[in-house]
């Protein structure tokens, strides 16, 4: 974190506390890149319960393990016998194959094809997991299940505030739920889509691959992480608790400003603290009027 995104959470954690520390489930918690909520870990404002079933991942994992997280060997998932499909590269690996087909029209990642090993499995609801506790945000990248783990965790979401999740836009495994199902389960759980922090395209072979930059010129989107908030349609509805970790995840983690600064009106308007003037003092120089930024 940035000395500034530091004096940020600083200011908001002090304005908003005394606040119980953020419960967050990480399903499908490959080291490969940092998490998207590690701002929060990292300031003392969460706690995160991570799970992966890949034997290698879960080992990286544990080997470089922080003190705010607890890593678990479960499969989640909808409950029930699978067979999990565990490739050499383990941030392919899924309960679900990867298609053929798929692979062939994109011409991508067929290398991955063949080194699996099977590896038969009980999946766990999230629901059924009795350490974790009600959750406050929840972060999904299980290579096409994302769908059947938000389905199997209602109750651990009902006061849940965000979800981060990998969106499939293009099917690459056999099998798995489309992005519409996906996004009835998380709009049927009261969370509507806030944004994109990234998407992910690949480029189409053709005759004409050896005269063009691939990575300008791909064009089919394959994937990208989305988030979807609860639904503040009706803020009488949500918690004091609720908005001051909504607000630190906007600010913290999506670099949703325009949403903190939403709640932290809607807190200030129950009379407590009034930081969103603060907030926007703490802002980088980029994000205000020109007249202001000039000052």
């Amino acid at each position: 974190m940035s000395d500034q995104g530091s004096h940020i959470a600083q200011y908001l954690a002090e304005g908003l506390g005394p606040l119980r520390p953020m419960a967050i489930a990480d399903v499908g918690a490959n080291p490969i890149e940092a998490p998207k909520y590690l701002p929060l870990a990292e300031a003392g404002l969460a706690q995160v319960w991570g799970f992966e079933p890949n034997d290698d991942a879960r080992a990286a994992l544990n080997a470089q393990r922080p003190d705010w997280l607890t890593v678990s060997d479960k499969a989640i998932g909808l409950p029930g016998p699978a067979m999990f499909h565990a490739y050499k590269a383990s941030e392919m690996s899924s309960v679900y194959p990867l298609s053929r087909a798929a692979l062939g029209y994109l011409g991508h990642f067929l290398r991955h094809l063949g080194t699996e090993t099977k590896i038969a499995m009980t999946l766990h609801a999230l629901d059924e997991v009795a350490e974790v506790p009600p959750l406050d945000l929840l972060q999904v990248d299980t290579q096409g299940a994302d769908r059947d783990v938000i389905a199997g965790a209602r109750g651990k979401l009902a006061n849940a505030v965000a979800v981060i999740v990998e969106m499939r836009f293009y099917g690459l495994y056999e099998g798995e739920p489309s992005l519409g199902e996906l996004d009835a389960e998380l709009r049927s759980q009261g969370f509507v889509l806030h944004k994109f922090l990234s998407q992910k395209a690949r480029f189409l072979n053709n005759s004409q691959r050896d005269r063009l930059n691939v990575r300008a010129a791909g064009s089919q989107l394959i994937d990208g992480d989305a988030v979807y908030i609860r639904s503040l349609e009706d803020r009488a509805a949500w918690s004091d608790g609720q908005l001051a970790h909504l607000a630190l995840i906007a600010s913290l983690v999506l670099g949703s400003h325009d949403l903190c600064l939403l709640c932290l009106d809607e807190l200030a308007h129950r009379g407590g603290p009034d930081l969103a003037a603060g907030y926007v003092d703490r802002l980088p120089a980029r994000l205000k009027r020109m007249q202001e930024a000039a000052e």
